[in-house]
Parts: C-alpha cells; sequence; structure tokens
C-alpha cells in the first residue's frame, strides 16, 4: 500500500507542474510557461549525466527565456522540453516525453489519423527519433483540423511533426 501511494503522488507531480528542488521547497511552473515551451521548441542540447529535477544545467548551454514568465527558461534535451530557474540553472520541470507515445503533449485524435492515414513514404537521411528536422524538401501531409501538426511516414513508420518548425515531435 505505502509502495503504491508513493508512485501515485509521484505520478501526479510529474503531470502537475509541481516539482521538488533539491532543497525540497516546492516549485510550481506557471501552466503557461510549460504551454509556451511545449508551442515553441527550440533546438537540442545534449547533456552529460542523468537529467533530473534539481540538475543545473551548464554555464555553457544556452537557455532561452520564457517570455511572460520571469525567472524562467528552457531547453529541449532529446525531444524533451526542461524548464530552468534562471537565478540558479537548476531544472525544475522535465517532461516526462516528448512525445504522446507515453501520455505526450498532443490530443490523440492526431495519432490516430495519422495512424489511419499513410502516407506515401519519403527518405530522410539520419534516424527518424523525436526532435529530428525533416528537411524543407521532405513533403508533409497535413493532419485536418490540427495545423499545427503534420506527418511523414518513413520505412512504414509514422512520424508526427511540427508542421511551423518541422521538428518531429513523435515517431511509432
Amino acid at each position: 500500500m505505502k509502495k503504491i501511494l508513493v508512485l501515485t503522488a509521484a505520478a501526479l507531480l510529474a503531470t502537475s507542474g509541481l516539482t521538488f528542488a533539491q532543497d525540497t521547497v516546492v516549485i510550481e511552473v506557471p501552466q503557461s510557461a510549460r504551454d509556451y515551451v511545449i508551442a515553441n521548441p527550440s533546438d537540442p542540447v545534449v547533456i552529460d549525466g542523468d537529467l533530473s529535477q534539481g540538475y543545473v544545467v551548464p554555464e555553457d548551454v544556452v537557455v532561452r527565456e520564457i517570455p511572460e514568465s520571469p525567472g524562467y527558461g528552457y531547453i529541449y534535451v532529446e525531444g524533451r522540453p526542461v524548464i530552468v530557474s534562471l537565478d540558479n540553472r537548476q531544472v525544475v520541470y522535465l517532461s516526462d516525453t516528448g512525445g504522446p507515445s507515453a501520455g505526450g503533449e498532443f490530443p490523440d485524435e492526431v495519432l490516430t489519423y495519422v495512424e489511419k492515414h499513410p502516407s506515401d513514404p519519403v527518405v530522410i537521411e539520419g534516424e527518424l527519433a523525436t526532435g529530428a528536422m525533416v528537411p524543407a524538401d521532405v513533403p508533409l501531409a497535413a493532419v485536418p483540423d490540427q495545423p499545427r501538426y503534420s506527418y511523414i511516414y518513413v520505412d512504414d513508420r509514422p512520424a508526427l511533426v511540427e508542421t511551423e518548425t518541422r521538428r518531429v515531435v513523435w515517431v511509432r
């Protein structure tokens, strides 16, 4: 019972935007900040070591400021949005995933449409992975009523792409 309670509390915290810094002070990241970061992905950065709550982002990593949310900035690591306190460069919010395959940030009907409407396969160089950029010369298939998203199929694998940035946000 104790184990279930701890797991439930951890899951609740992971989805609520509430986080614990190293000194166990609760920090609530505003929903508007999380929404902005998801809507405005940045180029991915590589972090050495385990990225977790309280991790101090190295000074050589460029942290983008979040307008309307002073004191917060963000980076993307492996396709996952990471919100950082600008005061001390500590991670205060780390998304569990970069895509919907594990409860991501876009509607289920988008994935349902993509999987039920395969497009002609395309060829891209490099690995098809979350965070990858789709070249400008590769045609994207539109998702009706969801202008933010398009998709491609590579080797019978669907990939959801943010139309504006051409960044892959989910791959089957």
